[in-house]
């Protein structure tokens, strides 16, 4: 099958090339045929022209044939009378100015104007009979030329004056007439030959245009026509490719390609609606990635991203196996939808199933993670009774399992939402706070030698008075404001009030060495070390008095990112010192490297320690690589007596606990600074 020409560009090109070609041949044509008109109708002009001056010409040789008529009867007369009062030159100047004009319309001249005559008639009535203008003219000159001539009798002249009358009455006025009534017809007939010529140049231009309409201007109104048609095509199919897009990226996250929340709600609202009918139950799982912000920080969004399409398509083929739907709802959180009640132990078996299936390393191009998730599972009827409550316990079931360390799983129960709205609220207050002096303060609580009980110094514990519900644990605020990213405001709010607080302890003479808590992201800040070392220098704090605490758990994590803003701190006198530690995942090659110099023991394990020796023979493990890499160490949460006991044996250096003295205000803390030290015998007595 032939192509088109406007679909073969070949063909195209040359079929616009001969296009051109023609188009400026006509154009060319168009241009010769005007051109030819107005030369005709020029030259029609120009012959009217000439026609008028050769008959004024004709009729002036009328006039001047009179004129001499005239002159010679005078001069006659004059001869008679012997009185002169014409003189000849003027009667010769007639008869040359005749001759002149009549050698003009006989041959033509430039200087009257006129053209020669080539018209047969013209040329016969000039030289032959019956007229022959040209034989009467001379010998009318001759007889003109005879009156003035001196040798002839006054007889002679006076019969040359007679035919010369007669002549020029008669003969000359006839000839002229013709003459002038021959130069009329011809003028005539060339008019009406030029305009003959005209008509048919006005048809060749007119049958010009006409080919050019049909063999130019159409194709190319036909080709443009089929462009158009093909740009109106290509226009409809990207409306609809277009609206395709829009209702697909309204519908349908665009990285997975998973429904979206809003699919997903509508999806589980129809579901809700057969289950109705038929009497059956519906189960949605949320499903949240654990710690997915670590991953994005750590290898790059695209990593991320790579990451989700994984779980995604994993997720996919499990959940077809159970004729359920997967959506994408935001970030890191997924939705799963199955559309049959199933029993709690086949649900435990799903859930466990799908965190197997998430568990598995992920391997990418030149990375391999491994990632763990945290599931929330709501049943219609029992746990919502529309798609927005059922998502949205779902969603807080996951919450739960992550605030409980991620990589599990919890059913709904409505306790969940009050916790939830509890969350929010707090969060809401604690933004509150942080401009409310009389809600937010620091307490105080001695660390302890325990070799002699000397006071070695304290740690700021951030404390909330709520106004209506009283102290608040920072164990239940705390984990808001890192979620909210309200810690980076809490924790820059602890430092300015703890060194204010020394500066003015050290006005009162007490030197006391304080330790503060800061978080991961605010080391995160590149300015972190200056902002934290202009404070002191503001405030008039010496920076060896400092001791700055950073879980374990977060320092490991943002390893990369945080080492440089340490190693800043320590060269600027600061102590460092890892809180929790034994919880996380420190290695001793990353902790040899590490720049800090104190070692805290999580409560968890002091408190373990006496009812099982594993816990013990860990603090005891912790002890001994602290005192080989030259760390101080510092047990938490010292309760009892045998807990100290032991600690001392076991040559921890430090202690804090209740059994030394409970976290206090700054005006009860001077007194016990004052002593300086705490009785570490009547702790003993106490066992």
């Amino acid at each position: 099958m032939k192509r088109p020409v406007y679909k073969n560009l070949q063909l195209l090109r040359l079929h616009w090339r001969r296009g051109t070609l023609t188009y400026l041949l006509a154009l060319l044509i168009i241009g010769v045929l005007a051109l030819l008109s107005h030369y005709l109708v020029q030259s029609i002009v120009n012959q009217q022209e000439a026609s008028a001056r050769v008959v004024n010409l004709a009729g002036r040789q009328r006039m001047l044939s009179q004129r001499i008529t005239l002159f010679a009867g005078q001069l006659l007369a004059e001869k008679r009378n012997q009185s002169i009062t014409l003189y000849p030159g003027e009667y010769l100047d007639a008869i040359a100015t005749m001759k002149k004009v009549h050698q003009g319309l006989m041959h033509g001249s430039l200087s009257l104007e006129i053209p020669a005559p080539e018209s047969a008639a013209i040329h016969k009535i000039f030289t032959s009979p019956p007229i022959n203008l040209d034989q009467r003219l001379q010998a009318f000159f001759q007889l003109a030329d005879s009156i003035v001539d001196e040798s002839l009798p006054l007889t002679a002249r006076q019969q040359a004056y007679q035919a010369l009358s007669t002549m020029a009455r008669y003969d000359i006025l006839n000839a002229l007439d013709a003459l002038v009534l021959q130069f009329q017809k011809d003028s005539e007939a060339a008019i009406a030959k030029l305009q003959q010529y005209n008509r048919l140049s006005l048809m060749g231009m007119l049958l010009t245009l006409l080919l050019e309409a049909l063999f130019i201007f159409r194709p190319l109104l036909l080709s443009l026509y089929r462009r158009e048609k093909q740009y109106l095509l290509l226009l409809r199919k990207m409306d609809a490719e277009i609206a395709h897009r829009v209702s697909f990226q309204t519908f349908n996250d665009p990285l997975t390609g998973l429904p979206n929340r809003i699919s997903m709600l509508e999806k589980i609202q129809t579901c809700i609606m057969l289950a109705q009918q038929n009497g059956s139950s519906l189960v949605v799982i949320s499903v949240g990635l654990d710690r997915f912000k670590d991953i994005n920080n750590s290898l790059g969004h695209d990593k991320g991203d790579e990451l989700l399409i994984g779980i995604g398509e994993r997720l996919q083929g499990l959940v077809q196996q159970y004729h359920g739907f997967l959506g994408r709802i935001t970030g890191d959180e997924f939705a799963i939808v199955l559309d049959q009640r199933k029993e709690n132990l086949e649900l435990v078996q799903l859930m466990r199933q799908l965190l197997q299936s998430i568990a598995e390393p992920f391997e990418g191009e030149s990375f391999c993670i491994h990632v763990t998730a945290s599931l929330g599972l709501a049943c219609y009827a029992d746990d919502g009774a529309n798609a927005r409550s059922l998502l949205m316990h779902a969603n807080q079931a996951m919450r739960i399992a992550k605030d409980e360390g991620g990589s599990c799983f919890r059913f709904f129960q409505p306790i969940m939402t009050s916790k939830m709205t509890r969350r929010i609220k707090l969060d809401q207050e604690l933004r509150l706070a942080m401009s409310d002096c009389a809600q937010l303060m620091l307490f105080y609580q001695p660390k302890v030698d325990l070799r002699d009980g000397r006071i070695a110094g304290v740690e700021a514990l951030l404390r909330w008075h709520h106004p209506q519900q009283g102290m608040i644990s920072p164990a239940e605020f705390i984990p808001i404001a890192e979620d909210s990213g309200l810690i980076v405001e809490l924790g820059d709010w602890v430092l300015v009030r703890a060194f204010e607080q020394m500066s003015w302890w050290q006005q009162q003479g007490f030197t006391v060495d304080v330790a503060i808590n800061i978080s991961a992201k605010q080391l995160l800040r590149r300015n972190i070390s200056e902002r934290v070392l202009s404070l002191t220098q503001q405030l008039d704090v010496d920076p060896r008095h400092v001791q700055l605490e950073i879980t374990e758990n977060n320092l490991m994590d943002n390893m990369s990112r945080i080492l440089p803003q340490l190693q800043a701190l320590q060269q600027h006198g600061f102590t460092l010192a890892i809180d929790d530690f034994g919880t996380g995942h420190s290695s001793l090659s990353r902790l040899r490297d590490l720049p800090v110099k104190v070692l805290k023991i999580d409560r968890s394990f002091v408190i373990n320690a006496l009812r099982d020796q594993k816990d013990e023979q860990l603090v005891e493990a912790i002890i001994g690589i602290g005192h080989t890499l030259n760390r101080t160490i510092i047990a938490e949460g010292i309760e009892t007596p045998e807990q100290m006991a032991l600690l001392q044996q076991l040559g921890c250096e430090e202690g804090q606990g209740f059994l030394f003295a409970k976290p206090m205000s700054a005006e009860q803390l001077e007194a016990l600074l004052h002593k300086g030290r705490i009785d570490l015998s009547s702790k003993e007595e106490m066992a």
